[in-house]
């Protein structure tokens, strides 16, 4: 399932955070999601199974070329958590990433082709990423 489309949600007391609907069938059959610190845009990652497995193979394919150390690739995966999805289609994000990616009560879910991606409300909206398109008329 590729996703697309963002929504904004809100984090609970317990720091759950609900999947939008529309996103919950790509992770039903394994009912587990893999949350990643991501650097470049300071959010959360979060990935169903299939997709983690593919972002693994590439990172340890990245060790074997030399592109990332042991101590690197060490520091990424113990930086990962896993979270099952709870009947309701919530997830739980840990504090330690909550923190990281300033996560407070509300959040922004963007699907991002294999994974979706997870900001703070303040950082961005569903109406802030129409005034930053780029031109992707050359590409389609």
């Amino acid at each position: 399932m590729d996703f697309y489309g963002s929504h904004t949600h809100r984090i609970d007391a317990k720091g759950r955070l609900a999947l939008p609907a529309v996103f919950r069938d790509a992770f039903a059959e394994e009912q587990v999601c893999f949350i990643v610190p991501e650097i470049n845009q300071h959010c959360l990652s979060v990935y169903p199974a299939e997709a983690f497995r593919g972002m693994v193979d590439r990172l340890q394919q990245a060790k074997r070329d030399g592109k990332l150390t042991q101590k690197q690739l060490t520091n990424v995966m113990a930086a990962i958590a896993q979270s099952p999805i709870d009947s309701q289609g919530r997830i739980n994000v840990p504090d330690r990433l909550r923190t990281w990616a300033d996560l407070d009560k509300d959040a922004t879910i963007v699907g991002v082709a294999n994974h979706l991606a997870v900001f703070a409300a303040e950082v961005t909206s569903p109406d802030a990423a129409l005034d930053e398109l780029p031109d992707i008329s050359n590409l389609l």
